[in-house]
């Protein structure tokens, strides 16, 4: 369990901190991130807010903490095959900005933290950079053998990516299918000349 926002050890160890962060996650996906309160997460816990505090400062932290336990941000294996391996990563994108805690949480969240820089830090840190990198690695791969162009934009591509996603599932509803993943993986693949340096 990686406690990105943590203020420290708590009593009751990792078991009781595991606990605080499932039931963070099942009030935000029955009441959402504006009615999350640690009163709330504590009395879903079965703990006191005084617990809570222990481990994190703030409402903030603690989802924060809660939805990086979630959030997939694995290499993508060199399979050989940069159309496989630009789907597992399309996938991954999907799986982790599709989902109800996140998609709903992750833009408030975004907004509550971007007032303090420091926190602001260590939520990118917690949320993008390992998951960005992971994916630069594999897209980076499919240049080396010649699949993608060389000044194909990365970040560019990434930021296609989750902005669609996201989109989707906040403001139009469209599907999410399999059909999303593949023409995600076809725009990166065969229309490079739309995703320039």
């Amino acid at each position: 369990m990686a406690l990105v926002f943590s203020s420290g050890s708590a009593t009751g160890g990792p078991r009781s901190a595991s606990k605080i962060l499932a039931a963070a996650r099942d009030v935000l996906l029955g009441q959402g991130y504006p009615a999350l309160t640690i009163e709330a997460v504590a009395a879903a816990a079965g703990v006191g807010k005084s617990t809570i505090y222990r481990w994190w400062p703030s409402k903030e932290a603690l989802v924060a903490d809660a939805l990086a336990e979630v959030f997939r941000a694995e290499e993508i294996p060199d399979l050989g095959d940069t159309s496989a391996e630009v789907r597992r990563a399309v996938d991954m994108t999907i799986y982790n900005y599709a989902n109800g805690s996140m998609a709903t949480s992750l833009p408030a969240l975004a907004g509550s933290l971007f007032p303090h820089p420091e926190l602001m830090s260590r939520f990118r840190e917690a949320f993008l950079y390992l998951k960005r990198e992971n994916i630069a690695a594999a897209l980076r791969r499919g240049i080396q053998r010649g699949d993608l162009p060389r000044d194909l934009d990365i970040d560019l591509v990434q930021d296609i990516w989750a902005g669609t996603i996201l989109y989707r599932r906040l403001m139009t509803g469209s599907s999410l299918d399999t059909n999303l993943a593949d023409q995600l993986v076809r725009l990166t693949i065969n229309s490079p000349p739309l995703l320039p340096h």
